[in-house]
Formats: structure tokens, sequence, C-alpha cells
């Protein structure tokens, strides 16, 4: 949840080895805005607890190579 309402991701998809991956899109005129600033906040902290079983990603402006990083670094 954010200050003022649900978080719903674009996307949730388990992967082959088990993990959870939360992918969030955002255009390029949205990127920056307070909400979608809170969203990555809250992104960031769920993956930052679930001791490695839960990725998040806020892609933009079409560019989605940030999933497949994401997906093989961690």
């Amino acid at each position: 949840q954010t200050s003022t309402d649900w978080f719903y991701p674009d996307f949730v998809c388990q992967l082959v080895d088990g993990r959870s991956l939360a992918v969030e899109y955002k255009g390029k005129d949205r990127y920056t805005a307070d909400d979608a600033e809170e969203k990555r906040a809250v992104g960031a902290v769920w993956e930052s607890r679930s001791e490695g079983r839960c990725l998040f990603v806020m892609p933009t402006a079409g560019d989605f190579s940030e999933v497949t990083k994401k997906v093989r670094s961690s």
C-alpha cells in the first residue's frame, strides 16, 4: 500500500527458479511523479526483505531490458 492508495503491480510472475518478479511499468512522463517514486520505494523494501525470493523492477519509456537485467543479476 502507498500513502494514498493500494499498489497493484502491472505484472506478477513466478520465475522457473521459484522467485517472484513484480513489474510496474511507467511511461516516461510518469516515471518521476511522486506516486511512481513511492511505488519504487515500496518495491525496493519488498524485494530487500524477501531474502532473495522476490524481485521488483519499474521499467520506463518502452525499455524492458531492465527486467532481463534484474532477473539475471539477482
